[in-house]
């Protein structure tokens, strides 16, 4: 499916980006710092967003890449105090202090969205990732990737405490400074968590798997970019973010446990151990999943099961699967004669994205009830969503575009329905919109 091409060749820049920087940073014993450069260029953006500035905008962009690098050359001049003090207690300083001090300008910033934006800075929207980004990133990136590719033999020299290399310092500054770009860029598509996953998992299971920068940089590519597509072609009704992290987790998880078995003196004890392990997990869960739950939570659960929406329905359009739905939106696209049930659907889904090709689907078919339903979605939680209703309304309205800005928040004025509720006729180009 063509929705999954983006973000497929997103996660795609940022494994190959990151895996390479993951063998250093394990190397070098530095395991968190991709968390606290991230978080710092969190912070960056966070301080923009806190002075009135667009998070998806230049200006944020700019500010999160100028604490980044301010953030690297802390991190660079640490070295001098590793005696005394490790680099990853500075690491993970600057991260605590980076989080709480991004939370405090939301809230000083009295934004009522500010919590919206702050979760986006954590776990990223990379399932939605626009090309205009993906050109930035892949950008970003590709540049970063020729300076190491250019210095990778001191860069390495320096991971791998050679005798014979000189200036660390600076080799150190040009590291961090290069990889806090690359994160800063990273950071914007994919949020802070999932860059700490990308960085550390396929490190960690290819060095337990093979020796040598070569073998394991191709490992490590290889575990990254078979996850990503997994998890991607999975994300369409799951959060992408959480969805990766899993599947790295359990592939670690099957790497620790085969190594495990096959470094062991006895392998049957090793594979009794593990799973006696596993059944003593898997117990304990089980035996939670029986204690009985309180009556309010009963009643509450009844309430919803008695609005839900029938399983099925004929044609598909009240589908409980998201994707079922869709696809039978698709199907009555441009139809007339489907318009009717293509309307009552629209009127039930919660679902934007589905919301959003129902109303394609009605303003194909000339129908005005569409500009309602893109009205709907510009009061939807999802940011990139709003700003798709947005822009396709602004693109119809034109001159009577109501002021609303789609980043700020839902439009809970409700100057869009305001508006296509005085449309008694298709406005122009509304079958000419573009199917999302």
């Amino acid at each position: 499916m063509m929705w999954m091409l983006l973000p497929t060749l997103a996660c795609l820049v940022i494994v190959i980006t990151l895996g390479w920087f993951g063998l250093h940073v394990l190397e070098r014993g530095v395991i968190f710092v991709d968390l606290a450069l991230a978080q710092v260029a969190a912070l960056g953006t966070t301080y923009a967003v806190f002075l009135g500035h667009d998070p998806d905008g230049g200006t944020a962009f700019a500010m999160a890449l100028t604490f980044t690098l301010i953030g690297a050359a802390a991190f660079s001049a640490a070295r001098i105090f590793e005696e005394r003090v490790p680099q990853e207690a500075i690491i993970g300083i600057a991260y605590a202090v980076s989080a709480a001090s991004g939370i405090l300008m939301i809230h000083f910033a009295d934004d009522p969205h500010g919590g919206e934006k702050l979760e986006h800075l954590l776990v990223g929207n990379i399932v939605w990732v626009q090309p205009h980004e993906l050109w930035v990133l892949a950008g970003v990136c590709a540049s970063v990737g020729v300076v190491h590719f250019l210095c990778r033999r001191a860069f390495l020299a320096v991971t791998f405490r050679s005798p014979d290399v000189r200036r660390v310092a600076a080799w150190d500054l040009l590291f961090y400074s290069t990889f806090g770009l690359a994160l800063t860029a990273i950071v914007s598509v994919s949020g802070v968590l999932l860059v700490f996953s990308y960085l550390v998992i396929p490190a960690v299971v290819a060095r337990l798997l093979v020796s040598g920068v070569v073998p394991r940089l191709l490992v490590a590519w290889a575990l990254g970019i078979v996850v990503s597509v997994a998890g991607v072609s999975v994300s369409y009704s799951h959060p992408t973010g959480p969805v990766i992290v899993a599947m790295f987790g359990a592939a670690l998880v099957v790497t620790l446990v085969g190594w495990a078995i096959t470094h062991a003196d006895h392998k049957g004890r090793a594979v009794a151990q593990c799973l006696a392990a596993f059944g003593a997990v898997g117990g304990v869960l089980a035996a939670f999943t029986g204690v009985p739950v309180a009556p309010e939570a009963h009643d509450h659960e009844h309430v919803e099961a008695a609005e839900a929406p029938s399983p099925v329905d004929a044609d598909g359009l009240l589908s409980e699967d998201p994707m079922v739905r869709e696809t039978a939106a698709r199907e009555a696209d441009g139809k007339p004669e489907r318009s009717e049930a293509l309307a009552a659907a629209m009127a039930k889904e919660s679902d934007p994205g589905v919301k959003l090709v129902m109303a394609v689907a009605l303003a194909h078919a000339g129908d005005v009830r569409s500009l309602a339903g893109l009205a709907a979605i510009a009061a939807s939680e999802t940011p990139y969503f709003r700003r798709e209703a947005d822009g396709r309304l602004r693109d119809l309205a034109k001159g009577d575009s109501p002021p609303f800005d789609p980043m700020t928040g839902p439009d809970s004025a409700g100057a869009w329905a305001a508006w296509a509720a005085t449309q008694t006729a298709p406005p122009a180009g509304m079958a000419e919109m573009a199917m999302p």
